[in-house]
């Protein structure tokens, strides 16, 4: 009796920690690609604390890697991003991520009227189907990063 009772305390520890193990969600390492469509340089920015790279004006940046994003999209998903345009000081602001179907690199863009947005995607600026698109797209003002190729 003794025995079967310390099995089924031991089953009611272990049973959560299993629950929670399967809980979790699966998450891909993804390239961060980043758009300034402002006149001003980025040095650098980061998402969610980890390095984002730098975007110089009016251009994109590197890819660099990486940041963790889950594998299926949910609501209420979030990042943080942090920038500098002068390595003394700094802006911050969180930002939804909007649905994606699939996972592909988190492409961060720096708009010219002050906001931040991202997209998870595999395409990139330029592609007919982009996320971004209208007057806020082109790099520079009045700017159309469509390519004509693909269109």
């Amino acid at each position: 009796m003794r025995g079967r009772t310390i099995w089924l305390l031991g089953l009611l520890v272990l049973l959560p920690l299993l629950a929670a193990c399967l809980a979790r969600e699966s998450a891909t390492g993804v390239g961060i690609l980043g758009y300034n469509h402002t006149g001003r340089d980025i040095p650098q920015f980061t998402i969610n604390g980890g390095n984002g790279g730098s975007a110089w004006r009016h251009a994109e940046g590197g890819t660099v890697c990486c940041a963790l994003m889950p594998d299926q999209w949910k609501p209420g998903m979030y990042v943080q991003v942090r920038w500098t345009h002068d390595l003394s000081t700094y802006h911050q602001t969180t930002v939804p991520v909007p649905r994606y179907k699939s996972i592909g690199n988190l492409a961060v863009h720096f708009l010219r009227n002050g906001e931040v947005r991202v997209f998870v995607t595999s395409m990139v600026l330029g592609h007919p189907e982009y996320p971004l698109s209208g007057s806020e797209a082109g790099l520079r003002e009045g700017g159309d990063p469509v390519w004509r190729h693909l269109r």
